[in-house]
């Protein structure tokens, strides 16, 4: 696919990503994992639909990683909403869980703040209003995909809930919520606790 036509599409498989992206999402999902769908927003900003779990990849200045991209994942038990706004001539795509809860006055115009910037929020996907119904039936596929797995259980291949947690925590980090001294001690938490509970082996000297 060319990059004028990536550009034109906003919802297909991999090959819709832009290159950036699509490395990103190599280096984030396994072999064993199928992608159900992707999602293309404005500047790259990409959705990648798993079977129980979903990526947001925000490449490039906007989303404030000139060299890199910022990359979030969201396990579908964790998700309480998926919604679209629009707001003039643009809008946004955005997941909604615990950690990130929706918040009021969000600009994709000349935004002022970090924390109402959707170019700059981890949970959020920028997009061109007169292009949001495109989105929608691979929308509405998404929301029956969480709500198969909060009903049935979690999926057998998802990870247990420290690692869970420690991808969170870096995801976090790298979206500037948490220091690097933050991030240790956060870490060093969640270590202490799985090895007090049990649930992860101490090796070493007794």
């Amino acid at each position: 696919m060319s990059r004028r036509q990536r550009r034109r599409t906003q919802v297909g498989g991999r090959e819709i990503l832009s290159p950036r992206v699509a490395r990103e999402v190599s280096g984030h999902v396994s072999d064993e994992e199928r992608v159900l769908f992707c999602l293309r927003g404005s500047l790259s900003h990409s959705l990648v639909a798993l079977e129980n779990r979903l990526l947001i990849v925000k490449p490039g200045f906007h989303a404030g990683t000139t060299f890199g991209s910022l990359v979030t994942t969201f396990y579908y038990q964790d998700v309480t909403a998926i919604q679209v706004h629009t707001f003039l001539l643009t809008g946004w795509i955005e997941v909604s869980s615990p950690s990130f809860q929706g918040r009021e006055r969000k600009r994709n115009r000349q935004p002022r703040s970090s924390d109402r910037d959707v170019y700059k929020l981890p949970n959020c996907i920028p997009i061109s209003k007169r292009r949001a119904h495109a989105y929608q039936p691979a929308l509405a596929q998404l929301r029956e995909r969480i709500e198969f797995c909060k009903r049935y259980g979690r999926v057998a291949s998802e990870p247990p809930p420290l690692l869970g947690s420690l991808e969170r925590i870096a995801d976090l980090r790298r979206a500037g919520a948490l220091t690097e001294p933050e991030y240790d001690r956060l870490k060093l938490v969640l270590l202490e606790t799985a090895v007090n509970e049990g649930g992860l082996e101490q090796t070493g000297g007794t």
